[in-house]
């Protein structure tokens, strides 16, 4: 068998090596002269073969590693030699295992198991055996399910043999997770390999991830890594970046090395490269041949391994790396360690004035699709991040009243939500056991959240002097808040300024406007007294009418909004700013379904030419007043299309410029990609999206490949098109992928792929996006907050029985009410917790508008003391404070993390 292996690999390798190179007919010649030794005339079992195999290969053995005595005619007759400038490789073993794909989760509980008894079999067969596992939740279900086989490996990781590898708790989605996620990936990661091996992975280990966010450069810096690896970049549909190994650029400025394993691919095109390698020599080879850095650095990393479903190296491919050492006019290849090999990497080529920068992010030119499919989990994982933001805020405000921290028990559930931000099940490209396994674990977590959220709130509650009839308005938002709520039905006779409304199971509900909400504190609203409500001039009512033309308005203090037959906004005027929002003689909220039959991955991509088949979806059911009153006007549109319904709730509000489109649809279509599109009145050549924790620029034009192959993009809560002194906003509060070309804004609703999930996205779907013209640019109307406002919408309750009633008037204030606020608009607070070694509490913010400047945090008590931490919560230095207020400088787009001690309130 061994001589098999080693004829077969240096088979390989003279196919591998050009024709005139004279390595190549030495190798030919010493095969040659060992197949003329076996013995083969008493079959493959007799003993005479096995003898003569015995020779072959102790021949072949012998004259790679040069030992003869006679060498001057070993190499005038086979020049075979060793060449000391030869780039060297350095191998170890791996096992992609996706945690959730083609098969659920309870599947991926066997897979780690197989594959680590695989590798622990290769480790006692090959003492020079290295392996190489990232992710903790797979080690995590191994060490729950078969500890006595997790005893075994904390033995090799002991010797160093089996290498923990990547910071995070998965191989998480880096588009759509949001930016406290992404922290969390790492503190989660980090935490376990330091807790049950001893050990801190110092680089981002995310070898098949559909594309990288500009942000992600500091949040790994903030970690203390370094260094971020992957091979995905090279599926790019129409370029091939420029660079291998390079600094990479985040918005803020910072910097973190990055290197591209170019392995190629054994079963795709050259140009991809591969995380799962079989160790041919041709891998040897072409590992070097596809390197774009060669000039300042001859040293590769190479995977060994099958993946994606795990199980790893197999005992052949272990055979020809032990072959593979040393062959001639081939890279050196030896057995190592990626923590190693990134550490030297990074000593060699960090400081080298050659090394290429790439600045913003790391746009793969493919799985676009990911950004749509399989909108449940998206909306999910966005309703489960901020839930736990606000669970967490609540549990270290009321630890100012005796409440202990649960962050213990709050980890358990973040675990859950971070194993579903695996980079096959957040983008939607798994099939649909995995789905309903992400429901269970979306609602394991929320019961988990919610046990605290309401021992928490409570505790906070007691604290509010509020009677039976009076309204208690919670805002967990760092700023004062006037945007309209609904409130208990019950209440709403004794508030002359509500107004009835319904939901979309046709429930009766209330609306309120026009109250003040301090900064993330709560405001008691009393029949008997309410200056808490704003005494602007605001409009009496939000007006709607049908006209003689067969259009439909909707008129408040800010637009003028018109609607034709077929549900389509035809005029929408600015009072403010007295100008059109639409581009002349196109209509706004226009629904397109198109066909979506991409060349390849179904679920994960979109194609350019999807836009040549558009379906405009104008046909209407219904269109009716649903409501016009005091604080909202809404028109409701019901439309068919194929199989499927499309309701639609258009509103004004009367206190707020922001035009909200609800939408329920009832999805039945297959390879169906519905967006919503908004010609604007607008000239740009940018348009700016939300990332976390910030924004980017993006070309509107198609001018290079580069900007063409973005022409399905990423963001957050909110795309904004602007131009001079003028601008209109996105808002979304569950949807990702967006498109802009020239002035025509995209909204994707849906994505209804039929692989590897037939009936993707079929079904119900709840969402809201909404429309927000603004004067000034996109930071003078504050969109960051109002995106953070649709988000996040403020907790209405009833007053507790055993408190009296108190006219507000009466009560100690605004500010009584309010545990922490930020006086700065282009600062925004984005979590507050109790610390995770249970010592205060941590205060998280960004700078959001790329701008520098001086702000300070004031809490409801006295500040003890503070210190700036790293995002691990590591100190970095002490922060003066002056009775309950913090100020701080902040640079453009920078993440700051702040520990605080506060006095207890009495």
């Amino acid at each position: 068998w061994q001589l098999s292996q080693l004829m077969h690999t240096l088979l390989e390798a003279t196919l591998t090596l050009n024709e005139n190179n004279p390595a190549r007919h030495a190798l030919l010649a010493h095969l040659n002269t060992a197949y003329n030794m076996l013995d083969l005339r008493e079959g493959w079992l007799s003993q005479r073969f096995t003898d003569s195999a015995q020779a072959a290969y102790d021949y072949l053995q012998t004259h790679l590693a040069g030992d003869v005595q006679d060498k001057s005619a070993l190499y005038s007759r086979s020049p075979i030699y060793r060449g000391t400038n030869r780039p060297q490789i350095t191998v170890s073993g791996h096992a992609h295992l996706d945690v959730g794909w083609m098969w659920p989760y309870w599947r991926t509980h066997q897979k780690i198991a197989h594959t680590v008894s695989n590798v622990l079999g290769l480790m006692e067969r090959y003492p020079d055996y290295h392996y190489s596992q990232s992710q903790p939740q797979v080690l995590q279900w191994l060490k729950e399910d078969v500890p006595e086989l997790y005893a075994r490996v904390k033995q090799r990781v002991a010797e160093g043999r089996f290498e923990p590898v990547g910071a995070m708790w998965v191989e998480a989605d880096c588009n759509l997770t949001s930016g406290e996620s992404l922290i969390r990936q790492i503190i989660h990661g980090t935490r376990f390999w330091q807790q049950e091996f001893g050990v801190t992975p110092r680089h981002i280990w995310l070898p098949d991830v559909f594309g990288y966010s500009a942000a992600l450069p500091q949040i790994m810096q903030g970690c203390n890594i370094p260094v971020f690896m992957t091979t995905k970049i090279s599926w790019n549909q129409f370029n091939r970046m420029p660079c291998d190994t390079f600094r990479w650029r985040g918005i803020d400025g910072s910097e973190v090395l990055t290197h591209f394993i170019t392995a190629p691919d054994l079963h795709l095109t050259t140009t991809f490269y591969s995380y799962n390698g079989p160790l041919r020599p041709s891998d040897m080879t072409g590992i070097w041949k596809n390197y774009r850095q060669q000039d300042i650095n001859d040293h590769l990393l190479y995977l060994c391994g099958w993946g994606d479903g795990g199980g790893g190296a197999t005992e052949e491919q272990v055979e020809r790396m032990q072959i593979m050492a040393d062959l001639p006019d081939f890279p050196q290849v030896r057995a190592g360690r990626a923590e190693d090999y990134f550490t030297d990497l990074y000593q060699r080529v960090w400081e080298n004035p050659r090394l290429p920068t790439w600045v913003g992010e790391l746009y793969l030119e493919y799985h676009r699709g990911t950004y749509t499919s399989q909108a449940r989990v998206k909306q999910a994982n966005r309703r489960a991040e901020l839930f736990y933001r606000e669970v967490e805020l609540l549990n270290a405000w009321a630890g100012l009243y005796g409440m202990s921290s649960r962050q213990e028990q709050l980890n358990q559930g973040w675990q859950l939500i971070l194993l579903n931000q695996f980079h096959d099940v957040l983008p939607g490209s798994s099939i649909r056991e995995v789905y309903d396994d992400a429901e269970r674990v979306y609602a394991e977590a929320y019961t988990i959240g919610k046990r605290i959220y309401d021992e928490a709130l409570a505790v906070v509650l007691q604290q509010i002097p509020a009677g039976e009839q009076d309204l208690l308005l919670l805002n967990t938002l760092m700023w004062e808040r006037t945007d309209p709520i609904q409130m208990p039905v019950a209440l709403a006779s004794s508030f002359p300024h509500a107004q009835q409304g319904t939901d979309w199971e046709g429930n009766a509900v209330s609306l309120l406007d026009g109250v003040r909400i301090p900064p993330c504190g709560v405001q008691v609203v009393s029949p008997t007294g309410n200056a808490a409500i704003s005494k602007t001039q605001i409009p009496s009512t939000c007006r709607a009418a049908y006209t003689d033309d067969k259009t439909t308005v909707l008129q408040n203090d800010y637009y003028n909004l018109q609607l034709d037959a077929k549900g389509e906004i035809t005029q929408l005027y600015d009072r403010r700013a007295e100008r059109d929002v639409l581009a002349p003689g196109q209509a706004g909220n226009q629904l397109i379904a198109y066909e979506d039959r991409p060349l390849n991955f179904d679920a994960w991509d979109i194609d350019l030419f999807y836009e040549e088949k558009p379906y405009p979806v104008q046909a209407v059911t219904s269109l009716r007043i649903l409501e016009e009153g005091p604080v909202r006007a809404t028109v409701e549109i019901v439309r068919p299309y194929m199989s499927s319904r499309i309701t639609q709730r258009i509103s004004l509000w009367r206190n707020s410029p922001r035009i909200d489109i609800a939408t329920e649809i009832d999805w039945h279509e297959h390879q169906t990609l519905l967006k919503a599109a908004f010609p604007l009145a607008i000239n740009s050549t940018r348009a700016t999206y939300e990332i976390q924790f910030g924004n980017v620029e993006r070309p509107t034009h198609r001018n290079t490949s580069w900007d063409l192959a973005r022409f399905e993009t990423c963001a957050h809560r909110w795309i904004d098109l602007s131009e001079g002194g003028y601008g209109i906003s996105l808002l979304n509060d569950s949807k990702y992928g967006h498109d802009v070309h020239d002035n025509v804004v995209r909204l994707t609703l849906l994505k209804s792929g039929v692989f590897p999930d037939t009936h993707a996205d079929e079904g119900l779907h709840r969402f809201t996006y909404s429309l927000l013209p603004h004067v000034g640019d996109w930071r003078e109307a504050q969109i960051v907050q109002r995106a953070y406002e649709l988000n996040v919408p403020v907790v209405c309750m009833a007053g507790q029985k055993k408190a009296p009633s108190i006219p507000i008037e009466s009560a100690t204030g605004i500010a009584s009410f309010s545990f922490i606020q930020v006086d700065c608009a282009h600062v925004i607070v984005e979590t507050v917790k109790p610390a995770e070694d249970g010592d205060g509490l941590i205060v998280r913010l960004y700078e959001a508008h790329n701008q520098r400047g001086r702000s300070t945090l004031t809490f409801v008590t006295s500040i003890l003391s503070a210190q700036e931490c790293n995002l691990l919560e590591e100190p970095i230095s002490d922060v003066s404070c002056q009775g309950n207020t913090l100020s701080f400088q902040v640079r453009p787009f920078e993440i700051k993390t702040f520990r605080v001690h506060l006095a207890p309130e009495r």
